[in-house]
């Protein structure tokens, strides 16, 4: 109190008394009761760095706040500064063991007698790999510095205390100022509306860069400031003062309290979501007046951002442990050749001078190769006109498209185009379709509406003249029915290019107000006070807004409490869900509104029951002032909220139920068989009740013919007969769609978790209904950990982004819900069909291409080091390099670079016969393009043709060390260009243009480097020992793999033996 009288003392001195304002802030600073100034020192220190979101904040008019410190304004997405950037980069790189690994190689050339080749030959691949970390990493970091310069610098108009507007940075906005924004600018701190050029004191806002939401948002400005300033006062000049609550990450919820006299606490207006104006989101129409409540990281927007988990691909993690045990064999292979040569003194320095020898095992080359290959991936994604518009979000795991096992789906606006069309509707016992019964409902309305005005004017002289409640006519319920429609909605209409859209959250609001107006029922304008209809008989109908209550994923329903102008009837309209709306209305109408909606929903159809209320004058009346008392409130009002507006709710009119249609994406069922044929197994995870997503199964393919439908729903809370129920699923897995709603889910998932992922696991498919986004993000992630199988999850709107993310891989749909699944997702995609092309194409071609290039690359190093160690293990075990370290950089590098990379080129079918034949996914699924029988299956090639090539190069020189260099590099050279030959499925001519370029190179090098081979020694013979060397270490393998392939033929090559004898 004495803060608050102290304040408004302030607030009366206005700027004349500067050191009354001194004396009153120095006094402020003491009215934190309780607290020593040790802790009133400390706690005003830490918000210098922290801001204040513990707290509560006053903020009046004039700018001066309590707390006095907030986080500042500026964004910052940055990750480095100048000084950060070398040490965390560094740090961020040599964590792995690939990294860190090389550079203890590379520091150890700095200790003389550790020394076994050209320092620069083991400094620069690291030096390479590190350079082209550290140019992406600043790139991208510049990227968003940019990024983020632009939105600080951005400029707006704030009001000072003179009443005048002057230009300032959003950097430079405060807690306490007031701005201005116009039409099509973003907004740049959260706000709390105070003033808009707009007549009926709202605007529009985009919400698209918030929520992902592309329909356009209502917001309201306060009453007060708006009447004030409307008048030409000065805000400023008030004392009128705003209470809010410290920051929270809720953008769906704000409670705060207006104050328009500080003095007066009694005199308040609840403060809620339609007042305020959130970051990042953009002003539609017109230009307001606001004041900011809360800057920078305190900002719903910046509190929302995260950065997303970090996720890693199988194979990825696959190469890792390959490289481990490459580390435990090149160990091997060094303690082999000390326990030969026996453990002298200072053996240990010559074990590692061993391992520096033999460590092209681990080839550092792998992660740049395998990252350019993802790059390689992510871009002809990108540039597949047959999947127009795919982006790739994360480039880092495009293999994983091509092992997913589990595929977890949405189903409106996924499976369904969220495009709602009206179908049927039921009211009064009878059912009437849209396009057989629609004559006959116009006709009905038209003659309710031109013999008395406005809805349920029966029930209303009924009740004045005292009569007893009857049955009603049926042509008095249609009427209330499609008025109804008309009414009880968000739907706003707005002209864009001189036609009439409406904007609504919803696309089945929609669909009802078109549905509306089909009948005569018009919709000709709405803003936060009034809306006007157009009735049937062409009169206007206007009604005030008393009340309205918006819809949510908590309650699933939406109310508004309107005014007839002309009659003064005061009605109560509510629409829902079934399962809630069933206990709204009188036990006789609950069984004909279970019956409607269950036969409404065997259609396929989203159903809605409509009801309505008339209230009394004293009724509305006792209402307001309770909810006005509950908004008020700063504790708990949400609940206070909805404890008043439920027993409102009670004894509601049954009007009917609407059924709309939400029709299949393009290509849905051939989709799903294929992905299914590609043995991934299909969940759809659905907010819709268990008979509308049964029906699209059917439609959509995910149930065949010869499967069934077991369906778990309203179970009791008891473990036996849920155990018993899914030892059922599990005994008749094979062609069982496994359907289950949201509360038995819950059941099953507390009671015996383990059991129920093990049989849905082994169901043909599985359909979850009335699924919460939680429960969504809870089966995703229970199922990666107990199958551990790869899963992915697909979705168009923002309940599906806890999915996406927890996914394996996440693909988003780009749909009429907007953008928030696809900037969340790894993938995004246009269409549901572009699965098939995605996946089966792309994602088995990349991971593929992949396999076989890491392997190979692996082969690439294992075979020069067996060399190494055959050499050291002939001469005595002697710590000896047998190639020069030029040798061994160009090896790596310009001799086999191009040749080895081209394997990204290569396929082993087409993408016409990929996608006709999606069993080829099916025998990839289980990693066998990259396995531990590949795996050693390259191990013993590498070893076979690195001892063939030492052997015969002892074999075959003239007593000279230099020749037995020039002769074995030449044929190792040869042989591994013969072995990419080997691997390729399919004749590119690319590939054979870098097999050119790398002998052409290598040639001309032996010309250059003349000072490591002898050229006087280059003669029919050396030709002649090459190729001998050549065909016996090349050939026997090439023999071998020809003779398998032919013994047991992968799925592939019978089917391109196939294609190949239907051709002739």
């Amino acid at each position: 109190e004495e803060f608050n009288r102290q304040t408004c003392n302030w607030m009366r001195t206005g700027l004349r008394d500067v050191h009354s304002q001194k004396k009153y802030r120095l006094q402020l600073l003491c009215f934190h009761q309780d607290k020593t100034c040790c802790q009133r020192f400390c706690q005003g220190f830490c918000s210098c760095f922290t801001g204040n979101q513990s707290k509560w904040r006053s903020i009046f008019l004039s700018g001066q706040t309590e707390p006095r410190r907030f986080c500042p304004n500026r964004i910052k997405n940055t990750k480095y500064n100048l000084l950060t950037f070398i040490p965390l980069v560094l740090f961020n790189q040599f964590k792995y063991f690939f990294n860190f690994f090389f550079l203890i190689i590379a520091l150890s050339q700095f200790i003389e007698v550790l020394r076994v080749g050209f320092l620069v030959t083991y400094l620069f691949p690291l030096l390479f790999v590190l350079a082209l970390t550290m140019i992406k990493e600043a790139y991208d970091d510049l990227a968003r510095w940019k990024r983020d310069r632009e939105v600080n610098n951005a400029k707006y108009r704030m009001l000072n205390v003179f009443g005048h507007f002057e230009q300032v940075t959003s950097a430079q906005l405060k807690v306490g100022n007031i701005i201005q924004v116009e039409a099509g600018q973003r907004i740049p701190a959260d706000l709390v509306m105070l003033y808009t050029t707009e007549k009926n004191g709202s605007v529009f806002i985009k919400t698209d860069q918030l929520d992902g939401e592309t329909d356009w948002k209502l917001r309201k400005a306060l009453v007060h400031t708006q009447e004030r300033y409307a008048n030409q006062e000065n805000i400023m000049g008030s004392n009128s003062c705003l209470y809010c609550h410290p920051p929270n990450k809720d953008i769906y919820k704000f409670e705060g309290v207006f104050y328009p006299q500080a003095q007066n606490r009694n005199n308040r207006d609840p403060l809620s979501l339609e007042n305020t104006l959130w970051a990042g989101t953009a002003l539609t129409v017109g230009s307001i007046l606001g004041m900011v409540i809360y800057t920078g990281k305190d900002t719903r927007v910046q509190m929302n951002s995260r950065n997303p988990r970090s996720k890693a691909g199988k194979l990825d993690l696959e190469v890792n442990k390959m490289a481990f045990v490459m580390f435990l064999v090149l160990g091997g292979m060094a303690f082999i050749l000390i326990f030969i040569n026996g453990f002298h003194f200072n053996w240990y320095i010559i074990f590692f001078r061993f391992i520096l020898l033999l460590s092209s095992i681990i080839p550092i080359s792998l992660r740049v190769n395998l990252d350019l290959a993802k790059i390689w991936y992510s871009y002809l994604i990108m540039k597949d006109e047959k999947i127009e518009n795919t982006i790739v979000r994360n480039s880092s795991i495009p293999e994983e498209l091509g092992r997913i096992q589990y595929l977890f789906s949405d189903k409106t606006g996924t499976l369904t185009q969220n495009n709602m069309e009206f179908k049927r509707l039921y009211t009064d016992d009878v059912y009437f379709d849209s396009e057989e019964g629609i004559e006959d409902i116009r006709d009905r309305v038209y003659k309710e509406c031109a013999a008395r005005q406005g809805p349920m004017a029966d029930i209303a002289e009924r009740q004045m003249r005292g009569g007893r409640p009857m049955r009603r006519q049926r042509n008095s319920i249609i009427r209330d029915f499609i008025t109804a429609l008309a009414l009880c909605h968000n739907v706003t209409p707005v002209m864009e290019e001189g036609k009439k859209v409406f904007q609504a959250s919803s696309p089945d609001e929609i669909a009802l107000v078109k549905f509306g107006e089909t009948l005569g029922m018009k919709l000709l304008e709405r803003d936060t006070n009034l809306i006007t209809i157009q009735n049937s008989a062409g009169i206007e109908e206007i009604y005030d807004i008393l009340d309205v209550f918006p819809f949510s994923s908590e309650t699933k329903r939406m109310g508004i409490i309107l005014r007839h102008v002309v009659s003064g009837r005061i009605i109560f309209y509510l629409k829902g869900a079934e399962i809630i709306m069933v206990n709204k209305v009188s036990q006789i109408s609950q069984v004909n509104l279970n019956e409607a909606c269950e036969n409404l929903a065997m259609d396929g159809l989203r159903t809605l029951v409509i009801t309505q209320k008339l209230l009394t004058e004293e009724e509305y009346r006792s209402f307001a002032e309770d909810l006005k008392k509950a908004k008020a409130s700063l504790d708990d009002r949400d609940a206070k909220v909805d404890s008043i507006v439920e027993a409102l709710e009670n004894d509601m009119d049954f009007l009917g139920v609407t059924g709309v249609e939400d029709k299949l994406q393009i290509d849905v069922q051939k989709t799903v068989e294929s992905l299914k044929q590609a043995g991934i197994s299909i969940w759809m995870l659905t907010g819709d009740k268990v008979e509308t997503a049964k029906c699209i199964a059917i439609s959509s393919g995910l149930k065949q013919s010869v499967e069934r439908f077991y369906v778990m729903k309203d179970l009791p809370n008891d473990v036996r007969q849920i155990s018993n129920k899914l030892h059922h699923v599990m005994d008749n897995a094979r062609n069982t769609i496994l359907v289950i709603d949201g509360a038995s889910l819950e059941y099953a998932c507390n009671q015996c978790e383990q059991l129920f992922f093990q049989a849905a696991a082994k169901a043909s498919g599985v359909i979850c209904c009335r699924c919460s986004p939680t429960q969504k993000t809870y089966i995703v992630k229970r199922m990666k950990e107990i199958t551990k199988k790869r899963c992915a999850g697909v979705g168009d709107g923002g309940n599906d982004v806890g999915m996406i993310q927890e996914a394996d891989l996440g693909i988003g749909l780009e749909g009429k819900e907007g953008k928030q699944a696809s900037l969340a997702a790894d993938f995004s995609i246009t269409q549901f069909s572009h699965l098939s092309r995605l996946l089966l194409w792309h994602g088995r071609l990349s991971y593929k291409r992949s396999s076989s290039l890491s392997q190979f690359i692996v082969h690439r190093g294992l075979v020069i080091a067996v060399i190494q160690f055959v050499f050291s293990l002939i001469f005595y075990s002697s710590a000896i390099p047998v190639y020069n370290s030029w040798l061994m950089l160009g090896y790596c590098t310009y001799y086999t670079f191009l040749p080895v990379f081209s394997l990204v080129l290569d396929e082993d079918v087409d993408d016409e016969t990929a996608l006709q034949q999606p069993k080829l996914y099916e025998t990839l699924q289980k990693g066998r393009a990259f396995s531990v029988k590949t795996f050693i299956s390259w191990v013993c090639q590498s070893i076979y043709q690195g001892s063939v090539i030492m052997l015969c190069g002892i074999t075959l020189f003239d007593d000279s060390f230099v020749n037995i260099v020039i002769i074995t590099f030449s044929a190792l050279i040869a042989i591994e260009l013969l072995n990419v030959i080997t691997e390729l499925h399919k004749r590119i001519w690319n590939v054979y243009l870098c097999l050119l370029i790398s002998f052409i190179i290598y040639a001309l090098s032996i010309f250059i480097l003349h000072n490591y081979f002898d050229l006087s020694s280059i003669d029919s013979t050396f030709f002649v020992k090459i190729g001998i060397i050549t065909l016996v270490a090349w050939l026997p393998i090439h023999v071998l793999k020809c003779f398998i392939e032919h013994l047991d033929p992968s799925d592939y090559s019978k089917i391109r033996k196939g294609k190949y004898q239907i051709f002739l």
